[in-house]
């Protein structure tokens, strides 16, 4: 596994890289990083060239000045894909990451050769949870005392990603997660929440006209539950799994699973 640092339209990019095959480029959700995919990275890697990458304000990239929505972050992909030496990938995203390549199916579908979607709705967080992501990142953006700052991250990861039961399942998991969440430099965690609460509902016709073949991945303890399968319904010819005993952050909850079904998915689309 290398790392790398890729500038896209003026964006330092974080990145990780795995084996050789297609393209495969792995997306976290809004607050995670890169090195929760490194999972998926690995067991795909036997047969992909897997690229996984923090999002502009995560981890180790930088950030795009003045904050950014996600119509700044879909013409990252295809240039990414470009820039890796490729014409085209497969997308597989988490929640934000999801969300941001569906947007680029339809936007630049020459570029997009297949699409996993893991926990994306086609519309931003009803109010309520907006609210919590909103003041939760202000929370860490501005809180001083550390202590205070990891038991808001605890408490903000157990409620909003994960089944009642992940913390004491996978304590290493658990742990690894919300230290990477209290890595994210305070100057730009401000601006995370933008993304999400930015996203302009999908229409049906909209998400009919992604042509790729895709699946949805959802999650049987996602705040949605039956999300997963309207959306799968709506997008023609696309697969629906549930990855039992996981929430939102699925590939996290049960990485095992959620690999098994990306490889299934992606190796009978590559042929191999």
């Amino acid at each position: 596994m290398k790392n790398y640092s890729l500038t896209i339209k003026g964006v330092s990019l974080a990145c990780i890289e795995a084996g050789e095959g297609p393209l495969v480029i792995l997306m976290h959700g809004t607050f995670a990083g890169k090195q929760l995919m490194v999972p998926q990275l690995l067991h795909l890697s036997r047969h992909f060239r897997c690229v996984a990458f923090d999002w502009p304000g995560h981890g180790e990239s930088g950030a795009i000045a003045g904050g950014w929505t996600v119509d700044d972050l879909v013409p990252l992909l295809p240039a990414m894909i470009e820039a890796l030496g490729e014409d085209r990938a497969f997308l597989c995203g988490v929640s934000q990451g999801g969300a941001v390549s569906m947007r680029t199916a339809l936007v630049y579908p020459d570029k997009v050769r297949a699409l996993v979607n893991m926990c994306a709705g086609p519309g931003g967080p009803p109010p309520p949870a907006a609210k919590v992501v909103a003041d939760f990142a202000a929370l860490l953006a501005e809180e001083q005392d550390e202590e205070t700052r990891r038991s808001a991250v605890e408490d903000f990861v157990r409620r909003m990603f994960h089944d009642p039961e992940f913390p004491s399942r996978a304590p290493d998991r658990f742990r690894e997660e919300v230290d990477l969440i209290l890595s994210h430099k305070r100057d730009y965690v401000k601006y995370l929440p933008n993304v999400p609460l930015t996203y302009r509902l999908l229409s049906d016709e909209e998400l009919g006209a992604i042509r790729c073949p895709t699946l949805v991945i959802w999650a049987e303890f996602e705040n949605r539950p039956t999300l997963g399968a309207q959306l799968a319904s709506m997008i023609p010819g696309s697969e629906l799994v549930i990855i039992r005993n996981a929430g939102h952050h699925v590939n996290v909850d049960q990485p095992e699973a959620t690999s098994l079904a990306l490889e299934g998915f992606l190796r009978q689309q590559a042929k191999v």
